[in-house]
């Protein structure tokens, strides 16, 4: 499977989740595909590792796709920072997320993969 498979299915599972109100689950499966959206990304620019940590995912997918390629406009690193903070808050927090930041975030992760798909198809 893809990096750009992944992203693309675990973004079925973000949606999943909104459908049954698991705003928890919607907000990490989002975060989820856009890390592995990023990925893809990356590796279509030729950069691949092994292994990835969320900062260092974030920063080379920051200065490799936005800074360097221009593939990207930069609200797309906002979004994977966006993403990140409410992955945080649903993974370790006990206060409940707010609905209107998960639907921002579904829509932010539904852009992020498409525009990820669509790089990787030029």
């Amino acid at each position: 499977m893809t990096a750009l498979e992944k992203a693309q299915n675990l973004l079925v599972g973000a949606e999943a989740c909104w459908q049954k109100d698991s705003l928890e689950g919607c907000a990490l499966c989002c975060y989820a595909a856009m890390f592995w959206a990023a990925i893809a990304a990356l590796e279509h620019f030729g950069i691949r590792q092994t292994e990835w940590t969320h900062g260092g995912l974030r920063n080379r997918f920051g200065f490799e796709v936005i800074k360097r390629q221009h593939a990207l406009p930069e609200r797309f690193g906002e979004y994977l920072g966006f993403a990140y903070r409410l992955r945080d808050k649903a993974h370790y927090g006990r206060e409940p997320l707010a609905r209107r930041d998960v639907e921002k975030l579904l829509a932010y992760t539904r852009q992020f993969v498409q525009a990820v798909s669509e790089v990787i198809r030029k």
